[in-house]
């Protein structure tokens, strides 16, 4: 059931915004950055983190965005009765969130490697080699999951309006939290992740091993909150009757 619902999902998508943004935006956002960098008198570390973390504060606005989308396609295809009238309404709905979470997936990936090799060929052999690109972004990747799960929720219980605003609030916290305020709160506030856990991440790889001890402390946080955002989002699955919005 659930893989007809996923093949489903993605032939939905073929040919959507949704999906060409997931190739579009990784190729524009890796120009205009590799076009500035080429002139920036930046040291290397500073660049690749630089981007990594404005990548990081505007994924949150982009899931937001695209979680809103694919509720709204369910909602103008009957009012969410194809997505009710199907036997299981759990696999039907997580198949909506786990195609995204391979679109994100394979956008992050492709950002990575288009700039990586940019980054390599402006620079010549760079201080970071082409998997500390990669898994910066699956570390990104990693890190926007217990969002997915809490955006595609209040997508279909509050509408598109609400999943964008909370995606927009997400990257502004996510900005924030890269500065000093966020030194020692944003373990604990995962709307800050996308931006954060790829920026420790690089730093532990390009410039002080010291923070290994900050990684570590972290993954049970993530763990704990991860599981609970699995459970809450089966059971808000289980038991979802459609919604009345009216944007």
């Amino acid at each position: 059931m659930f893989t007809r619902c996923l093949r489903a999902e993605f032939y939905k998508l073929k040919r959507n915004p949704v999906t060409i943004s997931h190739i579009i935006i990784p190729i524009v956002v890796s120009a205009v950055f590799l076009a500035y960098y080429a002139i920036s008198g930046w040291n290397e570390t500073d660049k690749i983190t630089a981007f990594y973390e404005t990548l990081g504060s505007a994924f949150p606005v982009l899931i937001g965005i695209f979680i809103a989308s694919t509720m709204e396609q369910e909602q103008n295809a009957g009012a969410f009765q194809n997505l009710l009238t199907l036997r299981s309404k759990t696999a039907a709905l997580f198949s909506k969130a786990l195609a995204l979470l391979l679109l994100g997936l394979f956008a992050l990936l492709f950002t990575a490697v288009l700039f990586g090799f940019g980054f390599n060929m402006i620079h010549g052999q760079s201080s970071a080699s082409t998997g500390v690109f990669i898994m910066a972004a699956l570390v990104m990747w990693l890190s926007a999951i217990p969002l997915y799960l809490v955006f595609e929720i209040f997508a279909f219980v509050f509408g598109k309006a609400f999943a964008i605003g909370a995606g927009l609030i997400s990257g502004l916290i996510g900005a924030l939290f890269l500065t000093d305020i966020g030194m020692y709160a944003w373990k604990i506030v995962p709307l800050s992740w996308t931006a954060r856990m790829p920026e420790t991440f690089l730093v532990y790889e390009l410039a002080d091993s010291g923070v290994l001890s900050e990684i570590k402390s972290q993954a049970p946080i993530y763990l704990v909150v991860a599981t609970v955002c699995f459970v809450g989002y089966f059971v808000f699955a289980t038991n979802y009757e459609g919604s009345k919005i009216s944007e």
